[in-house]
């Protein structure tokens, strides 16, 4: 596997790409994504998929849409946490946009935790995890302030992957892609310590066809 970092300085955002092959708002919770809600945690409101969760807690989920070859995929989050302890914080919310998934096993993530500003990519290979790039500070030091909307996207190659925060290029590899195309999902992921909540919102994901020029 080979890995490069690059940084590039981000313009705004939008999901790239051409014809729209899958697109969810989240005005209801699509049975596509395999998953339910927990009404003591989760909700879907004005900003889509809202959850609120104590430390630990995590939501995963795989679409069943279809299998997806050469894609751009594009999910906006927001999170809000204010540590209990701003001194003895350790750990963040992180949120997560996975690709070349073919069950809750087997994917690649690449997960962002957006306060403070780091990123990795992880992959869960017959339910063992491996580290394809461990958790590293964001480009440039950036950070996204608590209840910014961000978009983290994902365009997807053959065996090449550029992951993108915003418009702007975090990290890009080759792997071994599955043969006939890969499932996208998300993850969202609670602080682990302390006692405040995490309050996440996943409002949009889409799937486009790689535009002419990607």
């Amino acid at each position: 596997m080979t890995v490069a970092l690059v940084a590039i300085p981000a313009v705004g955002q939008a999901c790239e790409g051409g014809r729209v092959l899958m697109d969810d708002s989240f005005t209801k919770l699509n049975p596509a994504w395999g998953v339910s809600l927990d009404a003591k945690s989760e909700k879907i409101d004005s900003n889509g998929l809202s959850v609120s969760y104590a430390p630990g807690g995590v939501k995963r989920a795989l679409s069943q849409w279809g299998f997806f070859d050469n894609a751009v995929a594009c999910a906006s989050y927001t999170v809000d946490y204010q540590c209990t302890d701003a001194e003895k914080c350790e750990t963040q919310p992180y949120v997560g946009l996975v690709v070349w998934g073919r069950d809750l096993a087997n994917y690649y993530t690449f997960e962002v935790a957006p306060l403070v500003g780091i990123y990795s990519v992880q992959r869960l290979q017959d339910n063992r995890w491996l580290t394809p790039v461990a958790w590293s500070k964001l480009p440039g030091g950036k950070k996204i302030a608590s209840g910014q909307k961000f978009e983290l996207s994902a365009v997807v190659k053959g065996n090449t992957v550029t992951f993108k925060l915003d418009d702007q290029t975090v990290a890009e590899f080759e792997a071994l892609a599955p043969e006939g195309g890969s499932l996208v999902g998300f993850e969202l992921a609670a602080a682990q310590d302390g006692s405040a909540k995490s309050e996440i919102s996943l409002s949009r994901f889409e799937v486009r066809e790689v535009g002419a020029g990607g």
